[in-house]
């Protein structure tokens, strides 16, 4: 399977945000949660059709992301979920094939996915105040009523009052038991989706949880 950032893509560390002290050998771990600002985050993906391309994105989303004190990725974890039925397109058609088609949004109303063991790829480039981690991790997507273990791989950008994750891969609606989306409502279109995540996370108000 390939490899999918969705979208994932949530989960990741944060220099600036953690505290100046690091705790005491043996201390318990403390986690900082961030919450995914649904405005300024997208998750779009590309279907390809026989002849053009067509694109779709979700407008309703949630997530956490938890970083540890000492060690930001030991013990990190994350969740992000969708809401299927708040795909948009340009095309109502498109879109409406897509939601009740594709996704069967009214049988399977969200998307989860849920990330842990996550390890950055080498050590932070730093930027001024901010430092930027390639990672790669584990996730478990939940789509269209079927669950599977996705590596993931991304970027997360810490400015050190927000986390910025991103990145692009691919998944196969055939490895969900999900149709094939259809080109002029006649033609199958690929089996292959193309997936792109922009996330913004802030630290999450305190007694926030999931």
């Amino acid at each position: 399977m390939r490899k999918l950032w969705i979208l994932v893509l949530a989960l990741l560390p944060v220099g600036g945000s953690f505290p100046a002290g690091a705790a005491p050998a043996g201390a318990p771990a403390i986690f900082y949660r961030y919450t995914i600002d649904s405005q300024r985050s997208r998750v779009s993906f590309t279907f390809r059709g026989i002849i053009l391309p067509f694109d779709a994105h979700f407008s309703v989303l949630e997530g956490e992301i938890s970083l540890g004190s000492r060690d930001p990725f030991q013990g990190a974890s994350a969740w992000l979920r969708i809401e299927a039925g708040s795909i948009k397109s340009a095309d109502p058609l498109q879109e409406q094939m897509l939601r009740d088609q594709v996704l069967d949004a009214r049988r399977h109303p969200r998307i989860e996915l849920r990330v842990e063991g996550a390890r950055p790829v080498r050590p932070p480039s730093r930027q001024g105040r901010e430092k930027d981690w390639e990672v790669r991790a584990q996730g478990i997507l939940r789509l269209h009523g079927v669950e599977r273990m996705l590596p993931l791989a991304f970027k997360l950008a810490d400015t050190g009052t927000d986390l910025f994750v991103r990145g692009e891969g691919a998944l196969r609606l055939s490895d969900f038991e999900m149709s094939r989306p259809t080109v002029l409502l006649v033609v199958p279109g690929s089996d292959v989706v193309e997936v792109n995540v922009r996330l913004v996370a802030h630290p999450a108000p305190p007694g926030a949880g999931s």
